[in-house]
């Protein structure tokens, strides 16, 4: 068996944020856009690991819990269809070990592949018309391209949880923009789209060039916030509907390392106040610590667990 060791309490809320949306999701569109024509619920797990995940809750403490693939195949009501994918084959074995069973492979397709491409290929060969999900974008560093949310943005038929990694960013963001050499403007301009980074984060110093003999030098004065900030706006741009304020993670203990954010692809009034509804609902409870509490007694989330 392959234990898939990362993340620590802020892990518990992102999946229970999740776990809540998902079963929200399909109790509310289960006889949409009517009982006799319901849509095609999917769901989308772009990095789905093993199902499990082994977590650090700090002081020597860690727990297994259900990961965010198997709380979708466990999420009731069910989805139509499930999309897993992960590059990792270890990862894919174990994949294939929870869908055993011939329910499950049924409604169950798993790709070990780029999930850049793998979401290509299904975003493609999918009808959109009828078809309503939830894509869960948990990457592996800064994996996720510009271009691939674009294609997700455009089916007007998802709502997407991202977990931005913001360190990830700032660690290729070089403090001196000199120490950005191709290859991480490059990662920069692909998991932003756009290479107007340069002057959103940097600041060119004039002292510094003086000093320099009058060489062009810029510092990075965006931090965190900014970047956030940068993200969120840019992420407004392509999903027409509604794109949440960022939950920043870890909530204490230093600099934030990811930033999750919830984007409505559909822009029809009553989808958003649908989708937004549960959202803000699922945020206030994480302002009043009732989202992912249970990492404290390092207890593994429940199989399900109504939003309400």
């Amino acid at each position: 068996m392959t234990v898939h060791s990362f993340g620590g309490p802020w892990t518990m809320i992102k999946l229970d944020l999740l776990l809540r949306y998902l079963e929200f999701f399909n109790t509310a569109l289960q006889r949409r856009p009517s009982s006799e024509q319901p849509f095609t619920r999917i769901y989308i797990d772009a990095f789905a690991g093993t199902g499990e995940c082994d977590v650090s809750l700090g002081s020597g403490l860690r727990s297994t819990i259900a990961g965010s693939a198997k709380i979708a195949l466990d999420t009731l009501p069910a989805f139509d269809h499930l999309h897993l994918i992960d590059f990792n084959p270890k990862h894919v074995a174990e994949l294939r070990g929870l869908v055993a069973s011939p329910n499950d492979s049924d409604r169950v397709s798993i790709y070990q592949q780029d999930a850049n491409a793998a979401l290509n290929d299904i975003l493609q060969k999918t009808s959109w018309r009828s078809t309503r999900g939830v894509l869960f974008l948990d990457p592996y560093g800064m994996t996720v391209r510009w271009e691939t949310l674009k294609k997700v943005a455009a089916t007007k038929a998802l709502d997407v949880w991202y977990l931005f990694p913001l360190s990830a960013v700032y660690r290729q963001a070089a403090i001196d923009f000199n120490k950005v050499d191709k290859g991480k403007a490059a990662a920069l301009d692909s998991v932003l789209g756009t290479a107007a980074w340069r002057t959103a984060f940097y600041t060119e110093s004039q002292q510094d060039s003086l000093l320099d003999g009058g060489k062009s030098s810029a510092r990075r004065t965006a931090g965190p916030a900014e970047i956030t900030s940068f993200v969120h706006a840019r992420l407004c741009e392509i999903f027409k509907g509604w794109v949440s304020a960022p939950i920043l993670l870890p909530e204490r203990g230093g600099p934030p390392m990811f930033a999750l954010f919830f984007a409505v692809s559909n822009p029809a009034e009553a989808a958003v106040k649908l989708s937004k509804k549960a959202a803000d609902h699922l945020f206030d409870m994480l302002k009043n610590q009732r989202i992912g509490k249970n990492s404290d007694s390092g207890a593994a989330l429940p199989a399900q667990r109504q939003i309400f």
